[in-house]
């Protein structure tokens, strides 16, 4: 498993060990990506924990062919596709979390207006993403928040490149509609 080489040394190697190393690197990221992606602060934080769980499993299975904040990111993904086709997500329409800006707000470190405008901004940015098609939310969060070229994309979702092109442009097209109508109105 190669996070072992940027693992501290003094840090025991066991599977308990490198699951806790995993959380704690990465578990405030992949709380916030499917948080992003499923619109519920509640859900996230469940789909979180099955992502670690699943990870805490399988670690033994990490081939080491990529970065394990990529495999991560995967399991993220598929967990939330699975609430997508899920019975209780088709019945039953999830609720917005008002929580969902404020991890990003942790960061800021602006004067109060400053940090006001900011918020403000980014929640209407997140609502605009939010509003898009979860395939289309994916790429986005992806290929943006995440900073991942289309080709990490593309392997995380388990699409080709053309696909995560192509719904990186819808994505991008839908969004300057919807924020362009929001101008109008």
């Amino acid at each position: 498993m190669n996070e072992a080489e940027t693992m501290p040394a003094s840090l025991e190697v066991t599977r308990e060990a490198r699951l806790k190393w995993l959380i704690q690197q990465y578990g405030e990221k992949i709380f916030h990506l499917v948080s992003l992606t499923v619109k519920n602060h509640a859900l996230a934080d469940d789909i979180t924990q099955n992502v670690f769980i699943k990870a805490y499993r399988h670690l033994d299975q990490f081939r080491g062919d990529g970065q394990i904040k990529h495999w991560l990111y995967k399991i993220a993904m598929n967990e939330s596709k699975k609430h997508f086709r899920s019975w209780s997500f088709r019945n039953i329409f999830p609720t917005m979390d008002d929580h969902l800006g404020d991890l990003m707000d942790r960061q800021a470190n602006n004067q109060v207006e400053e940090e006001i405008l900011n918020r403000v901004k980014r929640e209407e940015v997140v609502t605009y993403i939010q509003s898009l098609a979860p395939k289309y939310r994916q790429v986005i969060l992806l290929h943006y928040y995440e900073d991942l070229s289309i080709a990490e994309v593309s392997d995380i979702l388990s699409v080709s490149q053309e696909v995560v092109r192509t719904r990186l442009h819808r994505a991008r097209k839908q969004l300057k509609e919807t924020m362009s109508k929001e101008v109008k109105g």
